[in-house]
């Protein structure tokens, strides 16, 4: 039979087979083009749009999103639009964490898996005197190479994870309910449990225990994190001033950063020997290591403390990124 009978017969078919009783899904308001949903929203009316955005602001709040302050002279409006770009995050299919070694992922469900390598490279992994990285992977004793992302075992309880960071030697997990979960090598500090034992699985972060922590992030031997009160803490190595606690020694449990105090800290990001961070009035800071002009206060002197970042006066920054030698910033209009 020729192909275009076959396809008269499946239209056919088609045709005269009963009516589908599926209701098809309601068209979604976020899947409209920027221009008509501008447009739409032009016509409501503002109180219903405030009560909408303060409602995602909740939703945000609860899941670990942090939204900057709304500029003077903006519309509810393309508030709203911002808020639904978090919605179109919020429904991506997973999120992934890479490390130098291996990578974390986050599926739709909530759930945890890894993979890459725990082992010294060009050595036999079965050797467990090999292993350089223990519990970097998070799947317990012996477990040192994974070609694929594998899921963790079922550390977490009930909860979902929301977020991942990962660096060289350990993970970091950020739950729905707030919780900090970590794995992997402990020296220093860097997972906050109170040694400096390595962590074969994930183990939550008993410090933050009545506290929502809504943003972490995994630098070379420390890990920072935020709180819903907009406090910074630190933990983990604490050498070239990196934790901004006033010295270098190294904090084995979370320790808040008083330098912050007053002032509500919306994300940080921990480099390698340096750290960054942005507060609600859209001002970056920064402390550590100021070794290259990383710290972009115009010289390379140490910061032990963190330091406002001038050069961004009269802009509003709203994300930062720490590397090893290097930062990255975006300010509001997108530069």
């Amino acid at each position: 039979m020729s192909a275009p009978r076959r396809r008269s017969r499946r239209l056919a078919s088609a045709a005269t087979a009963a009516p589908s009783t599926d209701t098809p899904p309601p068209a979604r308001l976020l899947d409209l083009p920027r221009e008509l949903l501008e447009r739409a929203l032009s016509r409501c009316d503002p109180a219903d749009i405030a009560r909408v955005a303060a409602g995602i602001r909740l939703w945000a709040q609860e899941r670990g999103f942090e939204l900057p302050a709304q500029p003077e002279g903006e519309g509810c409006a393309v508030r709203w639009l911002y808020c639904s770009a978090l919605l179109r995050e919020s429904n991506a299919p997973a999120r992934v964490s890479a490390g130098e070694r291996h990578s974390v992922f986050i599926d739709g469900e909530g759930r945890l898996s890894s993979c890459g390598s725990a082992a010294r490279e060009g050595e036999e992994e079965e050797d467990d005197d090999d292993e350089e990285f223990p519990g970097l992977l998070g799947h317990g004793e012996g477990v040192t190479q994974l070609n694929t992302p594998t899921r963790l075992p079922s550390m977490l309880g009930d909860e979902r994870a929301v977020s991942v960071a990962t660096r060289a030697y350990h993970s970091l997990a950020l739950t729905a309910d707030g919780s900090v979960w970590s794995w992997g090598g402990g020296l220093f500090g860097q997972l906050g449990h109170g040694d400096e034992q390595d962590q074969l699985l994930p183990k939550k972060i008993e410090t933050f225990a009545g506290r929502r922590v809504v943003a972490v992030s995994a630098g070379w031997m420390h890990s920072l994190a935020i709180t819903a009160d907009g406090a910074v803490w630190s933990w983990g190595w604490g050498g070239y001033g990196k934790l901004g606690q006033r010295d270098r020694h190294a904090q084995l449990l979370p320790m808040k950063v008083e330098a912050f105090t007053g002032r509500r800290v919306v994300t940080v990001s921990a480099g390698a020997r340096h750290s960054l961070a942005t507060t609600a009035d859209g001002a970056a800071w920064s402390w550590g290591a100021g070794g290259n002009g990383r710290l972009g206060h115009g010289d390379r002197q140490r910061q032990l403390l963190p330091k406002k970042v001038e050069a961004f006066a009269g802009r509003r920054v709203v994300a930062v990124a720490a590397g090893g030698i290097h930062s990255l910033a975006i300010t509001a209009d997108g530069a």
